[in-house]
């Protein structure tokens, strides 16, 4: 199953789940929310690669759920346009300028966090574990005539990154009851480059012959509960 049939199944899913998210009472409830928001995506890297962060936009669903007292857990589904760019220049011409080459990669969330609400509905705090599945980190169509900024990497070496990775989050959200701004910071645990140094990245280029790589990205923005 390629990636983009498992977003459109992921999604299809998530459907069931607007039925189960409804109020309960006073202060504690189980709601069904509508996120979309934007991320400020990078690679924390074991070696200095020439990478520029990135902007793009990540939306989905979270249900809030009431366990005890001012505790809650929040899961949900999210889809994420992740972005970021490095620095390389034209294979042909070794005194051309660098340039910016960008990369993107699609992919998708799911979450389970703890909560605790710091100030009743207002005000709460979030953490816990995320699991990411996403595509491969697609660089400019042009990618094969440039090297990376002092490596002799190609961008395409680059590209078969790890599928899954496993990710750590925390977060505060805030506002009405229902409608909340949520801003978050993830780490990814696990090494994203892995699956390139096990295909022999270090063979093309041996200053990457051990190269890892984890995830750093802030997101925020809008939830807007049914």
């Amino acid at each position: 199953m390629n990636l983009q049939r498992f977003l459109i199944l992921t999604g299809i899913l998530c459907l069931p789940f607007m039925s189960s998210g409804q109020r309960l009472w006073d202060g504690e409830y189980n709601r069904l929310g509508l996120q979309a928001g934007i991320n400020h995506f990078t690679i924390q890297t074991s070696e200095p690669l020439p990478i520029s962060s990135g902007i793009s936009w990540t939306a989905g669903f979270t249900t809030w759920d009431s366990f005890y007292n001012d505790f809650m857990f929040i899961y949900g589904i999210n889809f994420y346009d992740l972005k970021l760019t490095m620095d390389g220049r034209e294979n042909e011409d070794p005194d051309s300028p660098y340039a910016e080459i960008p990369f993107t990669m699609l992919g998708v969330q799911a979450n389970f966090f703890g909560s605790y609400k710091i100030v009743d509905h207002y005000l709460s705090i979030h953490a816990g574990p995320i699991l990411q599945l996403n595509g491969k980190f697609d660089a400019r169509q042009d990618a094969e005539y440039f090297t990376i900024e002092g490596f002799e990497a190609n961008p395409i070496d680059l590209e078969e990154i790890s599928k899954l990775n496993f990710n750590l989050a925390i977060g505060l959200a805030g506002g009405l009851e229902k409608v909340k701004l949520w801003v978050q910071y993830q780490y990814g645990v696990n090494n994203i480059f892995k699956k390139l140094t096990d295909d022999g990245l270090g063979e093309k280029d041996p200053k990457l012959e051990n190269l890892t790589g984890h995830i750093s990205m802030v997101t925020g923005g809008l939830i807007v509960f049914l």
